[in-house]
């Protein structure tokens, strides 16, 4: 193990030096990638700011900068002397005010925060607190997250941020030996919601307080550190698991629900609340596993119950192809969501999903419009999850190559009222990503030590005028090819049929699921036809066009 870490390191080094020759590369024609430039050291979250116009991100040490594009340039805008965020972990505008949320860290307590800073007509922030906690305890542990990711509902009524759990798995943290048997607290494993125009909130670290404050809005994630809505107003969140070979999470995060943390991981039931429990003979566990070796995974019989009552709100199944592996908890035989037909729930173990965004406005075009997009952080490693790039030595992804951005096609069933998705590899090559925004149809991805990178998108195409369902077909008559226009908000397959006037089916395209299609019709004879839009067996339009 010590060797494996030494060599990880000096793997480390050697790709940090070699960044500015990386090469990120999409997977798509219609996909570019431009390098935009080298960021400050530890660069995490991203935001982009509709005045200036420009992204802004931070570092882990709290200075915040913004980037001048044309220039290939940053240049520093605010530090923790500012704001009073020694550890900023998410940062969003809301029009022209900036909102940070992160902790302040003692030796073995922490407060959270959320501050915000008002946009001053010289271009100056007033800063001021939104919201600070009392002191609570922290752990010796990197299970510790804190104050994460933070947004704003669309309405602009809402914040909503996490507080991310203090523990990898509920194991006890002591914080050597401070706090003998603790495991989470009242201020950790939560998603919180407080009102955009608030000041001065005070949570204290109680658990009867927090629910009768109204700002609990859900509760039993670990750490949710990016958050995302969709056209239909709904949160979403990732979520990362410990040290087992759990998968990661998406969740579609609802009010008053309860997302298993930290008796359920990834779908799993966590194996620390069975007394009997042999971390030896689990096929999640790596024997190698540094977690392991110092007994962290030992039998823990004084692990807390459930809380009674509660049902518990499972990940969002992925049916793949991407980031789509997991393992058998009774044989530990590795799978793949895409292949076996069962799904995972959502990710590939230790991928550390980040930079979750949704095309919410469909300002992407082409067959990306309206989907969701999700970095990883981990590179991939073996089928133990081994590699030398790992950074700090962790676990990493097994088999899975990781270092990519996945698109995420969204599928909702209103019997069972949960979201599914289907998954495609679209850009790869990073090294640790932490954070993704989106501008336009544009999303930029930010490395920890590395680049930022700009990922440019298909343009969405603008149907003419007076288009509708009795009329999506343009130009018509005509000559060489046809351009179809219908909206298909659920990427329904669909394909269209050219049929004779007497009837007699011509030609049947391939399936496509995006709103637009173009069709050569250069090789059909001069004349009237009809042309049908067939969805799942069903026409879902018609219309009579000619070709002259």
């Amino acid at each position: 193990m010590k060797l494996h870490f030494i060599f990880s390191v000096l793997m480390q080094l050697l790709v940090v030096g070699a960044l500015n020759a990386q090469r990120v590369y999409p997977l798509f024609e219609d996909i570019t990638v431009d390098s935009v430039l080298k960021p400050q050291t530890w660069a995490s979250k991203m935001a982009f700011d509709p005045i200036s116009k420009h992204v802004f991100y931070t570092t882990a040490g709290g200075t915040i900068y913004e980037v001048f594009e044309n220039t290939k340039t940053d240049t520093l805008r605010f530090s923790v002397l500012d704001h009073g965020i020694p550890r900023v972990q998410g940062l969003c505008f809301v029009d022209s005010t900036l909102f940070l949320s992160g902790n302040i860290w003692y030796t073995t307590t922490g407060i959270g925060m959320v501050v915000k800073g008002v946009l001053q007509p010289n271009g100056t922030r007033i800063w001021s607190t939104v919201l600070s906690t009392s002191g609570y305890p922290t752990s010796s542990s990197t299970g510790d997250h804190g104050f994460t990711g933070i947004t704003a509902d669309p309405q602009k009524e809402f914040l909503y941020f996490s507080g991310g759990s203090r523990t990898s798995f509920g194991e006890v943290e002591t914080n050597d030996g401070m706090y003998p048997g603790l495991r989470e607290q009242a201020l950790t494993s939560k998603i919180f919601r407080i009102p955009i125009a608030a000041t001065n909130i005070y949570l204290n670290n109680d658990s009867t307080e927090l629910q009768n404050s109204g700002y609990v809005f859900a509760e039993g994630t670990r750490n949710a550190y990016s958050m995302a809505f969709n056209a239909e107003n709904h949160l979403f969140a990732i979520d990362n698991a410990g040290e087992r070979d759990d998968p990661e999470e998406l969740n579609w995060i609802e009010q008053g629900q309860h997302y298993g943390f930290p008796w359920r991981i990834g779908g799993n039931a966590n194996p620390l609340a069975n007394p009997n429990y042999d971390a030896s003979q689990d096929p999640l566990i790596n024997p190698t596993n540094g977690a392991f070796l110092a007994g962290h995974f030992d039998a823990d019989p004084q692990f807390p119950s459930a809380p009674a009552g509660v049902v518990f709100t499972e990940p969002i199944a992925n049916y793949g192809d991407a980031a789509d592996y997991y393992k058998d908890e009774n044989t530990g035989q590795i799978k793949k969501a895409s292949e076996s037909g069962a799904p995972v729930r959502t990710f590939t173990a230790h991928r550390s999903p980040l930079g979750l965004v949704i095309d919410k406005d469909k300002a992407i075009g082409g067959a990306y419009s309206g989907n969701g997009f999700v970095l990883s952080f981990m590179p991939g490693g073996d089928s133990t999850g081994y590699t030398p790039l790992s950074p700090w030595g962790s676990a990493c992804p097994f088999v899975d190559p990781s270092r990519e951005l996945v698109m995420l096609r969204f599928s909702y069933d209103p019997s069972n009222q949960a979201y599914s998705i289907r998954t495609s590899n679209i850009v790869s090559g990073f090294y640790l990503p932490v954070d993704a925004v989106q501008v336009g149809n544009s999303i930029y991805v930010i490395e920890n030590n590395g680049i930022l990178w700009k990922i440019n998108f298909p343009k969405p195409q603008t149907p003419p005028s007076g288009f509708s369902a009795r009329n999506f077909v343009y130009p018509n008559p005509s000559s060489s090819s046809i351009h179809l226009y219908f909206p298909n908000p659920n990427q329904q397959k669909r394909h269209f049929e050219l049929l004779s006037l007497d009837g007699k089916v011509i030609f049947e395209s391939a399936d496509f699921t995006t709103e637009f299609y173009q069709s050569d019709l250069s090789t059909f004879s001069q004349g009237g036809y009809y042309l049908r839009l067939i969805a799942d067996g069903e026409i879902i339009a018609r219309q009579k066009i000619v070709i002259n």
